[in-house]
């Protein structure tokens, strides 16, 4: 680590100060903590969405994949990696006390001191004396924030560190009451500003409607780890969150993945993972998820893709997959369409359908390749496989009457047709029909397979055989 001048540092300043806001492009090449030998720490609490700023209290936490909790969102009551906590401004990880905590991307130290932490500290609770915190500048109008440092700090403000660098150790300094980092991610200034916070998410917004943050600030939350196209559970492009039951394998690709217990009520799901792979250009991309050989993986995990386009708006699609096939390699998931200045996140828990069998969610790889053919991807079967060469849109969408998706084969099949909402409920299920070669039509008037009217909502319609499987969503309003 070098030393800067005071003059250095002052010039410096102005510089990163007066650089005019762009687009967010990943440029952290690290994770902010030395790794243990097996794992990455698991997140514990998230940004709020919904105002990212300590103490503000408002009973509302709006998550990063755009769902919002209205209870057990205030420390203590919250439930880690799910909902804490109410006005949080960044990321806290979990780990052991002393950890090192590593410089993520080089930058220069604009502040390393203990000082006196938020005062009233969130959920009332007692500080554990003065805050270890060192925030780092990038140089790209990006600031990172580490809070809860242990002494002595291993940096001092106006040391030029380079990634990798030991900034500190974890510890419990300040308002809380177990080790852990908080990291935090700032645009535009190193300030902490409680009416309009400079905070992002580094994990990015997955929300079907615009970032609340953004509209602070006009700075968006995009995923800023440096990734690849093949992301496996422990590298950048990786994050699992915290809940009771994880548990380590040493098998899967590279010889690890992660498991949780399976469940069917949305309300006790605790366990879920996020994918970005890094994906250049536009086109059409297989997405593929390697399935180890030797776990009990269940026949109903949902894979739900995210395609968030140039406006930092996403749009949502599930697909059901069978992990308990295709052992010890990588399973086609869908072929999905990036257009430019789209991108895409992939988002697996621990909620499974209704009729799954198997007692565990399998956390492994996910891999994005260009499509290079113009076929649909198909899997070895004994039976012959229908070309899905179109699926169309459902029309009208919303609806609130009846809705019809028009779908075309180019061989004659045996095709499964299903209906199912967004926690992956069969609503008409067991559809399965001889069709032959051509376009042919799907209604659904919002009924179930017993004929009661189902609640509005999104459902996604699924045409499927022998290992493919297309889908499309439509709004049910009544």
């Amino acid at each position: 680590m070098k030393k800067l001048s005071i003059m250095s540092f002052i010039n410096m300043f102005i510089v990163f100060s007066s650089v005019a806001l762009v687009g967010q492009e990943p440029f952290l090449e690290l994770r902010p903590f030395e790794p243990p030998g097996f794992e990455q720490y698991p997140v514990s609490a998230h940004v709020d969405h919904q105002c990212p700023c300590s103490n503000v209290i408002d009973s509302l936490l709006l998550r990063f994949d755009g769902i919002e909790l209205v209870d057990e969102v205030v420390y203590p009551d919250c439930r880690s990696g799910h909902s804490c906590y109410d006005g949080h401004a960044g990321v806290d990880y979990n780990m052991p006390f002393n950890t090192p905590i590593l410089a993520p991307a080089g930058g220069y130290v604009l502040w390393a001191s203990f000082s006196p932490p938020a005062d009233p500290c969130p959920g009332g609770i007692e500080p554990n004396g003065d805050q270890g915190t060192i925030i780092v500048a990038h140089g790209n109008e990006y600031f990172t924030v580490y809070l809860h440092m242990t002494p002595p700090l291993n940096v001092t403000v106006g040391d030029n560190v380079e990634t990798g660098d030991t900034l500190g150790f974890a510890g419990n300094t300040g308002c809380t009451t177990n080790t852990h980092l908080h990291f935090e991610v700032r645009r535009g200034n190193w300030f902490f500003d409680s009416v309009e916070p400079y905070a992002v998410n580094p994990f990015g917004w997955w929300g079907g409607f615009l970032d609340p943050v953004e509209e602070l600030r006009g700075n968006r939350s995009d995923w800023l780890w440096i990734s690849d196209s093949l992301v496996d559970d422990g590298d950048n492009g990786f994050q699992r969150f915290h809940g009771p039951d994880w548990v380590y394998l040493d098998q899967g690709y590279n010889n690890d993945c992660w498991i949780s217990p399976t469940t069917t009520d949305p309300e006790e799901s605790r366990h879920y993972a996020i994918w970005v792979p890094s994906i250049e250009g536009v086109g059409e991309y297989n997405v593929e998820a390697f399935i180890p050989d030797g776990v009990s993986g269940t026949t109903g995990a949902i894979y739900e893709l995210y395609v968030k386009n140039e406006d930092g708006v996403s749009t949502r699609s599930d697909v059901i997959v069978d992990q308990s096939a295709v052992r010890g390699d990588f399973k086609f998931i869908e072929t999905i369409t990036l257009n430019e200045g789209e991108s895409l996140g992939i988002i697996l828990r621990d909620l499974v359908t209704n009729d799954a069998s198997g007692s565990n969610v399998i956390f492994d790889a996910i891999k994005v390749d260009p499509n290079l053919t113009s076929e649909i991807h198909t899997e070895s079967t004994n039976f012959q496989i229908p070309e899905v060469v179109s699926l169309s849109s459902a029309f009208p969408n919303p609806f609130n009457s009846t809705v019809v998706i028009g779908y075309e084969l180019k061989n004659d099949a045996t095709v499964e047709l299903e209906l199912v909402d967004l926690f992956g409920r069969k609503i008409i299920k067991n559809n399965t029909v001889r069709k032959a070669a051509g376009t042919h039509y799907f209604s659904w008037d919002g009924k179930n397979d017993l004929g009661e009217t189902c609640p509005s909502g999104v459902y996604l319609f699924s045409i499927s055989s022998g290992g493919i499987s297309k889908s499309k969503k439509t709004v049910f309003l009544k």
